[in-house]
């Protein structure tokens, strides 16, 4: 099943946009020019799904795996930039 964000996150990579998650915020690296105000808008749009989809997994990872919250955090940080790719 694919995740409405799903778009958003194809259109980011597409733009060579990579995400990074600090907490509650969400972060991203880029060239320049790359995020342009429609990117930013649908960011924001799609902010509480992408950081509650983190957030998710981490805790998943945490307690599955049994992995340290930080190790489980990073590990869901590459899983979320990892959805991004469907080429």
């Amino acid at each position: 099943m694919r995740h409405p964000q799903h778009d958003l996150l194809q259109r980011l990579h597409d733009a060579r946009v990579t995400l990074a998650i600090d907490g509650n915020r969400l972060r991203y690296r880029c060239p320049a020019g790359a995020m342009t105000p429609d990117l930013r808008a649908a960011m924001a749009d799609w902010k509480p799904d992408l950081l509650y989809e983190y957030h998710e997994r981490a805790g998943i990872l945490e307690y599955d795996a049994h992995l340290p919250r930080t190790e489980a955090e990073a590990l869901a940080g590459k899983i979320l930039q990892e959805m991004e790719v469907t080429k």
